[in-house]
């Protein structure tokens, strides 16, 4: 983010509701633009892309989740935030299995939007601003805090914000098992709701891109009874042969 005011597309059908946004938004220092229908929501982010989107699932013409489907594969670092009706619990789990960074249900408070997109954008500006942050290496894997990358092998990982930010938090406790209660803290900024399956959604996600692919090692261990670990860990062979070095967790370069 520049000193600017952030820029948020707003994309919700709902008249009353989108002016509703729009005028909350603004008063905290935001610049708002709206969008009634997936289209118009898709010809404004190719335009010009936001500094958030704030975005509603139930849409004429192009749903939310198409949209989010395309976003992320031409913008995988904007953050969205879904505002829905749907509040049961698949839904949540399958727009954040998507790629959206946040769920807030309807109806909902005008302020907890206000503090849920400004801690978006917070964390949004903490990770651009790692400059000169060392490198975590553990592994093939290699974790780029000034450029917000991580490489196995080499290779590009293709994540999300959401998910570059919970793999920051595993790795900065490289080797210790964490709660979900404080990656929840860490990478949502907030409490826990009790049994919210948030962490799992998004530890599943990472996994399928750092754990499910051909490699030497996989990084995310689940600690049972406690939550998740990062720790490089050579892969079995048939025979019991591991394909790497034993188990090492992360660390920082020099």
């Amino acid at each position: 983010m520049t000193s600017n005011p952030p820029s948020i597309l707003v994309v919700e059908d709902d008249e009353s509701i989108a002016e509703a946004v729009a005028f909350h938004l603004d008063r905290v220092g935001m610049r708002t633009t709206t969008a009634s229908d997936g289209l118009a929501a898709l010809r404004a982010l190719r335009t010009r892309l936001p500094d958030a989107l704030v975005l509603d699932l139930m849409l004429p013409h192009v749903d939310g989740w198409h949209i989010i489907r395309e976003v992320r594969e031409w913008a995988p670092r904007l953050p969205v935030i879904v505002v829905t009706a749907r509040t049961n619990e698949f839904d949540r789990v399958e727009v954040l299995a998507l790629g959206a960074d946040d769920v807030l249900s309807k109806p909902f408070s005008m302020r907890e939007l206000a503090a849920r997109v400004m801690a978006v954008l917070r964390r949004a500006a903490v990770e651009a601003g790692g400059q000169g942050a060392a490198p975590i290496t553990a592994g093939d894997m290699r974790i780029d805090l000034d450029r917000l990358t991580a490489t196995i092998n080499d290779v590009p990982v293709q994540v999300t914000p959401l998910e570059f930010r919970l793999l920051c938090v595993l790795a900065e406790h490289a080797g210790r098992a964490i709660s979900r209660d404080t990656i929840f803290r860490r990478v949502w900024d907030g409490e826990r709701p009790h049994g919210d399956r948030s962490v799992d959604v998004l530890v599943r996600r990472l996994r399928r891109k750092v754990d499910e692919t051909p490699g030497r090692f996989t990084y995310i261990q689940t600690q049972h009874g406690v939550g998740y670990r990062f720790a490089a860990t050579a892969r079995s062979l048939p025979g019991g042969r591991a394909l790497g070095a034993t188990t090492m967790p992360g660390r920082v370069e020099a």
